[in-house]
């Protein structure tokens, strides 16, 4: 057998698919610490079936799948697959195997927590994959697979577990596997045998019980089978009696059908004619309502020519007015007009006057205006120089003042300058105070983010906590719930028990002395008042025989009345003991035999010590018969018990059997009794108890969700501090770039200041020439000014004459156009009124002919209405004529329809006699079917095959005696004959299998018994062996010193320990704890390299075995191993060069990437 190659993906820190391919010879595993090289040796460990997360060096067995890295996410799966060659194939049967030697074994863990093993790319179970290597020597419970820690763990284990060394050499792995899973099947089989005992005694007792029930069923049977031979004659004499009634039922039945069908047609006759009438009538009223239409048209029509003449009087009435209007305003206009022609010739008369005093102005205006032309030329020449001169000052003082302004401006800038320098200072200082706030926050935040991170850390640790916590809780429950389940179980199998026992105990005498203790006062039966010690129950029940079933009474008295109740019932054979002192009882001391009287073996309940002294005094308790026949001849007064049950009278006959077991099943009663409250006390405690663990869970369960919340609270804090120093970091950027701009922008304001101070300098000297060269022209403007003011006044002068005549000659004006204008419209008025003159004359021969029109049609109107009143009186009679008749129509309607309810009042009579009728008709028919019914289901006959006869007082009589006789047998399971031969069909095919379980007992520990015999053989065997090659071994790597391995029971080599006993060179022999580290390690070697020379295993993986080794003891182990590896390939884990040159094969573990391991493979040639 050899390992071709191992391949994982996915585990610890191998995130990618990573092969290694393993020689034969020596391969060696290096790189530094923390790289990844000991999670190879796990993937073996793993892949071969390691349950223990810790063994695994981790806490969870999630823990092994590639939690992720900085660019790889992390893995939903592990997955490591063992190639093997060499495998025996016979092995794999099932697990495809196949003809190939080569086998793939395969372990694969989901995220989930779901799990998967397969053999050639086939699911299997563990177990399978286990049985595999099986006896290979490969296993990662062996010691070929070695670590550090497991140099230790070989000399540091207890003798017990070092044995496992032994066994292995030995081969008998399979041997121990085997005879595990044949004493596995033999407790099983011992555990069945016991069930089906048991299942046996119960199944026989059931038996027992069932065979009274049986034979009262068979009772049962029999009563009730004469019983169903009277109940069926009667049943057919009831049903004759339902079927005459019936046939009296049916012929009522068929008359008033007969009377309902002739009233009915009578009805129907008078419903057609009142329909008729109805008819009529409605037709009739249809022509009322047309000529009513037609009448109330006419009203309508006379009500319009009504209301048109009244209109059109109206209409009259406001013509006239309107006419009366119309001539007033005529005579107005004409006087209007009159006044209107005076005016205008005074109008005419005033114009001309007017025009005279116009004409004469005007000529003095012309002159007047002349002379102010002339002034007005001079002052404008004059003028013109002023402003020539202003505009001379102006442009100077602008230029003065644009001078100013640039000073002015320039003066701005360079304060502006100031300003923005200290602007800028300042928000410089601001800057640099602003970028050590920013360092503070960033130093801040990063310290709330370590600190929300040792938090956050903190609740991961809590919730993995609580989860333990939380599934532990869980484990809890469930064993609590299962061992309830297993609890209730067993309180159901006692209830069911203790039923049965009552059922046994509580016989038929007992239960009809019970139904009738209504008229007898019963105390108790004995067995109630008197507990048996159990080891003389049979002597005491053989004693008392059918006395421990007797009742107890009062006082003779009531024996008396319980037997006269009790006559003529046919009750079974019952007794009765009153409460009365004891005829004889025993003192003084026993003779020699005794064993002792009955009374000191039972224990009596209180009130009742006269009836057990009554029944038991004179009783004697012996050991056997013939202590009883030797007591019988010197003490023959006395009733004497052995201790086993037989019975010796005081006639000294000798009476045996008829055990009933009545005091062992009540005491087993209230044994059972007592552990039904006790398995009852212990289920309200486990309930308690899950009522608490489920308090808990939901506690943890509601603190776990607190846990998740708050760290979800603390994830989201630490992304908002890690948001918030990036922040800070842009602003810090940010500033310090502001900084850096605002050191420069100083530099270039003081440049800009100095260049504006000289600017305002030279602005300076040319304000002050521009204002000498003003001072001068403000002088020669100023005389200008004085010879202009002397011709404005004289203008002045002539302005005021010459507005004077042009105000004058315009209100002349203005007089003359207003009486032109009222001239005119005097003209205007005067011709508008004579044409409104005529308008008006027009419309009053208009309104003349209106009323003529409206007093034509008044007349029209009128005789309109009289003609319509005419047709009105005609309608009117015929309405009323019409109503009378109607009325007349309606009263002989109402007449038949009162006959019509009349018939049908009876027809409703004879409806809901024939429907009482169809009840009864039903009624009788249901029964006639549930008597034929009854008959064909209880007797199996159809009722028409059972013959009528008679049937006789005695007949019923005997009904009523079998009723009551099966009353008392009581209920009655007729199942109880088929259920009885179940019970023994079952009882004999336990019966077989409790031989076959037996047999297969005997089968097993005779195969046990061949595996101990093999074992012990393989055993001493291999002891021996490997004992003399560990001496040499050990001899070797130390170069000289001795050691041995011992037996701790050299007797029981299935069973033995195995002890080391090492003495390196230069020293005494001691106890390997106080070896050194390297002492200690090639010790362990020593033993593990001897067990190699015996029996090679395929594989041997050491984890940094050699790490506690000097140089010298390394170079021995290393030669060691090269001796070894010719039957056994190596996989050595190590950081010695010394161990590294003897390998072929080398492969290198990196971690370039942090969490991520990288394989580096070349042979040792190449290095």
């Amino acid at each position: 057998m050899r390992i071709e190659k191992i391949e994982l993906i996915g585990f610890k820190s191998f995130a990618d698919k990573t092969v290694f391919s393993l020689h034969p010879g020596i391969t060696c595993i290096v790189g530094p610490n923390g790289c990844g090289k000991s999670n190879i040796v796990d993937a073996f460990r793993w892949v071969l079936g390691e349950q223990s997360a810790k063994s695994l060096r981790g806490e969870k067995m999630e823990e092994v799948i590639f939690t992720g890295s900085v660019s790889k996410k992390q893995k939903g799966m592990a997955e490591v697959t063992l190639i093997v060659s060499g495998l025996n194939v016979t092995s794999l049967q099932g697990n495809g195997g196949g003809p190939s030697d080569t086998v793939s074994v395969t372990r694969r863990l989901y995220r989930s927590g779901e799990s998967e093993y397969m053999i050639n790319k086939q699911p299997c179970r563990l177990k399978d994959l286990k049985d595999v290597f099986l006896d290979t020597g490969l296993d990662f419970k062996s010691y070929s697979i070695l670590e550090q820690g497991r140099i230790g763990a070989i000399l540091n284990s207890k003798p017990l577990e070092r044995r496992f060394i032994i066994e292995e050499v030995a081969g008998v792995m399979k041997y121990k596997v085997r005879k595990a899973e044949a004493l596995s099947k033999l407790e099983s089989s011992r555990l069945n045998l016991s069930r089906v005992s048991d299942i046996i005694a119960e199944v026989k007792k059931q038996i027992n019980i069932l065979d009274r029930l049986a034979k009262k069923a068979e009772r049962y049977k029999k009563l009730q089978s004469e019983l169903n031979a009277i109940e069926l004659k009667m049943a057919r004499r009831e049903y004759q009696m339902i079927t005459d009634s019936l046939a009296s039922i049916n012929e009522q039945y068929g008359a008033l059908k007969e009377k309902e069908a002739v009233t009915g047609a009578e009805i129907t006759e008078i419903e057609n004619r009142t329909q008729t009438r109805r008819i009529n009538l409605v037709e009739q009223e249809k022509a009322l309502d047309a000529i009513q239409k037609d009448f109330q048209a006419v009203e309508r029509d006379m009500a319009e020519l009504n209301r048109l003449i009244a209109v059109n009087r109206q209409d009259i009435s406001n013509f006239e007015d309107f006419h009366s209007r119309l001539l007033n305003q005529t005579e107005e206009m004409v006087q209007r007009i009159s006044d209107l022609s005076a005016r205008y010739a005074e109008l005419e008369a005033g114009s001309t006057r007017i025009f005279e005093d116009i004409e004469a102005a005007a000529v003095t205006l012309r002159e007047r205006t002349d002379a102010f032309s002339a002034i007005e030329h001079e002052l404008s020449d004059k003028e013109e120089e002023i402003e020539e001169k202003r505009r001379q000052i102006f442009r100077i003082s602008e230029e003065i003042s644009r001078s100013r302004n640039e000073i002015s401006r320039h003066q701005t800038a360079f304060e502006s300058l100031g300003k923005k320098e200290m602007l800028s200072v300042a928000e410089s200082e601001e800057a640099r105070k602003m970028l050590s706030e920013v360092d503070q926050a960033i130093t801040a935040a990063e310290s709330e983010i370590l600190g929300r991170n040792n938090e956050a850390l903190f609740l991961k640790e809590k919730k993995e906590i609580l989860g333990r916590e939380l599934s532990l809780q869980k484990t809890v429950f469930e064993n609590v719930s299962q061992n309830l389940a297993g609890i209730r179980e067993e309180l159901a199998s006692h209830v069911s028990r203790l039923d049965s026992l009552k059922e046994i105990v509580l016989d038929k005498p007992t239960r009809e002395l019970l139904s009738a203790s209504g008229m007898i006062r019963l105390k108790a039966s004995v067995s109630d008042v008197i507990e048996v010690q159990a080891a003389y129950e049979k002597a005491i029940e053989s004693a008392l025989s059918e006395k421990a079933d007797s009742f107890v009474v009062e006082s003779r008295q009531d024996i008396e009345q319980a037997i006269e109740s009790l006559k003529g019932k046919s009750l079974d054979k019952t007794s009765f003991i009153a409460v009365t002192p004891p005829p004889v009882m025993l003192t003084g001391e026993l003779p020699d035999g005794i064993v002792g009287r009955a009374l000191d073996f039972v224990r009596v309940r209180d009130g009742y010590e006269k009836v057990a002294e009554n029944l038991l005094g004179g009783i004697l308790v012996v050991a056997d018969v013939n202590a009883g026949l030797e007591l019988r001849q010197t003490t023959g007064s006395f009733l004497i018990v052995t201790v086993s049950g037989e019975v010796i009278d005081p006639s000294g006959a000798v009476i045996i059997g008829g055990e009933r077991g009545i005091f062992r099943r009540k005491r087993e009663i209230r044994e059972i009794e007592q552990q039904i409250e006790e398995k009852r006390a212990v289920i309200e405690a486990m309930n308690q108890e899950i009522r608490v663990v489920q308090e808990s869970i939901q506690a943890k369960e509601e603190e776990t969700r607190a846990v998740e919340t708050a760290l979800h609270g603390f994830e989201k804090d630490i992304s908002l501090a890690r948001l918030t120093v990036e922040n800070y970091l842009s602003d810090k950027e940010r500033v310090s770039r502001k900084l850096s701009f605002l050191s420069l922008e100083i530099e270039q304001i003081n440049r800009e200041k100095q260049t504006v101070s000289g600017q305002i300098a030279q602005a300076e000297t040319a304000v002050q020439e521009l204002e000498a060269r003003k001072t001068l022209m403000e002088t020669e403007m100023r005389g200008l000014q004085e010879g202009i003011a002397q011709k404005r006044d004289e203008k002045e002068a002539l302005r005021t004459e010459v507005t004077d005549l042009r105000v004058q000659t315009t209100a002349n004006r203005e007089r003359l156009d207003a009486a032109r204008n009222e001239m005119e419209a005097s003209t205007k008025t005067s011709e508008e009124l004579g044409r409104k003159k005529d308008e008006i004359q027009e419309e009053i021969a208009s309104v003349r002919t209106r009323i003529s029109q409206r007093t034509a049609e008044i007349g029209e109107h009128e005789t309109g209405l009289h003609k319509l009143a005419g047709q009105a009186d005609a309608l009117g009679q015929d309405i009323s004529g019409r109503k009378e008749k109607i009325s007349h129509e309606n009263e002989e309607l109402l007449v038949v329809e009162h006959d019509l309810k009349s018939l049908r009042q009876q027809v409703s009579a004879v409806t809901a006699r024939i429907a009482e009728l169809d009840v009864a008709r039903a009624e009788h028919k249901m029964k006639i079917g549930n008597i034929s019914e009854n008959i064909r289901n209880n007797f199996g006959e159809e009722i028409d095959q059972v013959v009528l006869v008679d049937i006789s007082p005695e007949e019923e009589m005997r009904a009523d005696e079998l009723k009551a006789k099966i009353q008392e047998i009581g209920p009655v399971n007729l199942g109880t004959l088929d259920e009885y031969e179940e019970l023994r069909t079952r009882y004999e095919f336990m019966t077989k299998q409790q031989e076959d379980l037996s047999r297969s007992i005997a089968e097993l520990e005779e195969a046990i018994a061949k595996i101990n015999s093999t074992t012990r053989k393989r055993l001493r065997e291999a002891f021996d062996t490997l004992k003399t090659k560990f001496a040499e071994v050990f001899t070797t790597l130390f170069g000289g010193g001795k050691a041995e391995l011992v037996l701790t029971d050299e007797s029981n080599i299935l069973e033995t320990g195995l002890d080391i006993v090492a003495q390196p060179p230069g020293k005494r022999i001691q106890n390997i704890h106080l070896l050194s580290g390297g002492e200690q390690a090639l010790t362990a070697l020593a033993l593990q390299f001897a067990s190699f020379l015996i029996k090679p295993t395929p594989l041997c993986i050491l984890d940094e075995a050699d790490a506690p080794l000097d140089e010298s003891n390394t170079e021995r182990y290393s030669r060691m191993l090269q001796g070894l590896s010719q039957d056994t390939q190596f996989i050595v884990v190590t950081h010695n060069r010394t161990t590294m040159s003897v390998a072929q094969h080398l492969y290198g573990i990196t971690m370039e990437e942090a969490g991520v391991s990288k394989v580096i493979s070349m042979q040792f040639a190449e290095v």
